[in-house]
């Protein structure tokens, strides 16, 4: 039988990546979470963190930590089920979601689930073709993704599809589009990404012109600064036609194809094996984006899964879309 004090000091090392800030957490010394993880190391027989800076967790100490937080919500759901009345205590719930959701839709998620839990929200934020890797990992409880994981044990939710316009301000088309959004000025403007993991606009692009093009890129971690850039004519980007619509209203930017979008399918997947809590916070966020994403027709393709098998530039692979 694992030590349950063993498992949550490796999780909160895995957490923090530091054994010093674990032991803060955890109001232990720092030798003795040391302690706790080198005797469940020598229980199981392998190494479960790789003691460097920052600390990084081995496959085993990431198949620990995901045994730790199923356990942890067959706890929870004792509790609620033996005495089930308003706890007094917050309880922590770690969700991977994309930037593009979290500053849209998924804020009225949040205003939803503060409302009604006493929760404290630990989101980990990142492209939407990668999310599902936390969940995977064991590092989330819930994750909005695009690219659903497909192993035992999980439950998916189709959220709709997040759709993405083409934009740029009047004057940047005019400098380097004066005859339209052809192959040549998609090659040569500069186009803006959010970060080396996001594929979007070369899916766009592919999508368009049916090949691989290469434009110089600015990447802008962020979606103030990503959208600022556009908005100060320093590149062409897409943007969430959620974001856009003001200021395509206003006529900051424009839409350099019209009637051509890029639809990007989200999902949310959990563990199938949930608490009270954890399915009342699945219910808001799939409730809350269906009433914000319009949902595809049964049975419809997907021009942006479809681009990221084929596309280079996407780190998602067919093979791992299979998986």
């Amino acid at each position: 039988m694992l030590d349950t004090k063993q498992l949550q000091a490796l999780a909160a090392v895995i957490t923090e990546q530091s054994f010093e800030k674990a032991a803060r957490t955890l109001f232990l010394t720092q030798s003795a979470v040391s302690q706790r993880i080198r005797q469940l190391e020598n229980q199981v027989g392998q190494m479960l963190v790789v003691r460097s800076a920052p600390v990084r967790p081995t496959p085993a100490g990431m198949a620990m930590l995901r045994h730790f937080r199923q356990l942890a919500v067959l706890e929870e759901s004792l509790f609620e089920e033996l005495a089930p009345r308003e706890s007094e205590e917050f309880v922590s719930v770690t969700l991977a979601v994309n930037a593009d959701s979290l500053d849209t839709w998924f804020s009225r998620s949040v205003r939803d689930i503060l409302a009604g839990e006493k929760v404290l929200l630990d989101l980990v934020v990142d492209d939407q073709s990668v999310t599902h890797a936390y969940l995977r990992s064991g590092e989330v409880q819930g994750a909005i993704t695009s690219t659903p994981a497909n192993f035992q044990g999980l439950a998916t939710h189709d959220l709709g599809d997040m759709e993405y316009l083409c934009v740029a301000t009047p004057e940047f088309r005019a400098r380097h589009c004066p005859q339209g959004f052809d192959r040549e000025a998609a090659g040569s403007a500069p186009m803006v990404i959010f970060s080396h993991k996001d594929a979007l606009q070369h899916e766009f692009l592919r999508q368009r012109f049916g090949e691989d093009i290469e434009p110089p890129v600015h990447v802008m971690p962020s979606n103030i600064s990503f959208q600022g850039l556009i908005l100060a004519g320093g590149a062409y980007g897409m943007v969430s036609r959620i974001l856009a619509a003001p200021h395509l209203d206003r006529g900051d930017l424009i839409d350099l194809t019209p009637g051509e979008t890029l639809r990007v399918p989200h999902f949310y997947q959990c563990w199938s094996l949930q608490s009270g809590l954890s399915r009342r916070i699945s219910d808001i966020i799939v409730r809350t984006a269906r009433a914000h994403l319009p949902l595809r027709e049964p049975g419809c393709s997907n021009p942006a899964l479809e681009a990221r098998e084929r596309s280079p530039h996407s780190p998602v692979s067919s093979r791992r879309l299979r998986e």
